[in-house]
């Protein structure tokens, strides 16, 4: 078994999240990564993700993209861009709110698309199951070639080509497309973060 794949068994099974004898296939990888806790780790690098067992839209994915890999799947990291408005943050606290009714605040979200034997499906593990009270759309691996919802209202999607970094792909377009609202960008996820760990401990 590869590195990672090995590195996220050992993690789930200390944690008690994957049972003795259960093996990892696509949908059990999808959900272990997905329930991770939305928290900035100290790095995007998939191993930071699994090991410090937190991460947001990017490290997620870029651990869940090579874990589909390592399974011998097909799998392409996106991006597309969005905006947190009043009218998608209704469900906010009100300090998230407030800064959304000052102006958008844009973003760029991170996701993929995954070849199955029933064709490409996209997934997106961004929100833990965990924060399904508190009105985040939380996606259920149902079938093979199934589209989960994405985690935002996409503007414009791209795709990372093969042999790009992702994250330095990411970093462009954030700085293209947040401009100077890149502080006001930061402090909305850390805030968003900080509101989704405090809100979800325990559960």
């Amino acid at each position: 078994m590869s590195t990672l794949l090995s590195l996220l068994e050992q993690e789930s099974r200390w944690r008690n999240l994957l049972p003795a004898g259960e093996t990892l296939t696509p949908a059990t990888a999808f959900a272990l990564v997905r329930d991770i806790p939305y928290q900035r780790a100290s790095s995007r690098q998939p191993e930071a993700i699994i090991q410090e067992w937190r991460g947001t839209c990017s490290g997620k994915h870029y651990a869940l993209d090579r874990i589909f890999r390592q399974l011998g799947m097909d799998s392409r990291v996106i991006m597309c861009t969005h905006r947190f408005t009043l009218d998608n943050t209704g469900h906010f606290p009100p300090e998230l709110r407030a800064l959304v009714a000052q102006e958008p605040v844009p973003d760029v979200h991170t996701y993929l698309r995954l070849k199955t034997i029933r064709g490409w499906m996209t997934v997106d593990a961004t929100w833990p199951g965990s924060a399904e009270p508190l009105g985040m759309p939380v996606n259920r691996w149902v079938n093979d070639g199934e589209n989960m919802n994405i985690a935002c209202d996409p503007i414009d999607t791209y795709e990372v080509l093969s042999g790009q970094d992702p994250q330095a792909f990411k970093e462009q377009l954030i700085a293209e497309f947040c401009g100077a609202s890149g502080p006001v960008r930061d402090d909305f996820i850390e805030g968003m973060s900080r509101w989704l760990s405090n809100a979800t401990q325990g559960r």
